[in-house]
């Protein structure tokens, strides 16, 4: 799957992983695919799901009580997406996930990807940080 070794050249940015953290850490993503101007994720729920994009353009957006619109942040491949503070906190989003085109993602679930932040102790604390800046769990 290139999908999945587009990911793995993204994770080798921030910290190389050990053959049994790569092994659990790259089974838990599927494949997913939405439509243009789909709301992927809505404002009020929590964000179930981290996304990998593999095509496509994003937006995260903000839509006050008037329902005016601003977009936060724009996401395309390949890079993370969804709204990633209410994944990784599990509460409710402020804000909206929507597809801007046709997109495709890798996506994981919130379970797997804390399964494999407790299994793999350094996840907690470096998963996301660059090697330079990486600290001691």
């Amino acid at each position: 799957m290139q999908d999945l070794e587009s990911l793995k050249k993204a994770i080798a940015h921030f910290k190389p992983l050990t053959e049994e953290a790569a092994a659990d850490f790259y089974s838990i993503w599927s494949e997913h695919r939405v439509k243009r101007k789909e709301i992927i994720s809505a404002a009020g729920e929590v964000e179930k799901y981290i996304y990998f994009v593999t095509d496509g353009v994003q937006r995260i957006l903000y839509q006050d009580d008037h329902s005016r619109e601003a977009t936060i942040v724009f996401s395309y491949a390949p890079s993370f997406g969804g709204v990633i503070d209410s994944f990784f906190l599990q509460k409710p989003s402020r804000y909206y996930y929507e597809s801007l085109t046709p997109s495709s993602f890798l996506r994981a679930p919130f379970d797997a990807v804390d399964a494999c932040m407790q299994k793999q102790e350094w996840w907690s604390c470096n998963a996301f940080l660059p090697k330079k800046n990486s600290v001691s769990c």
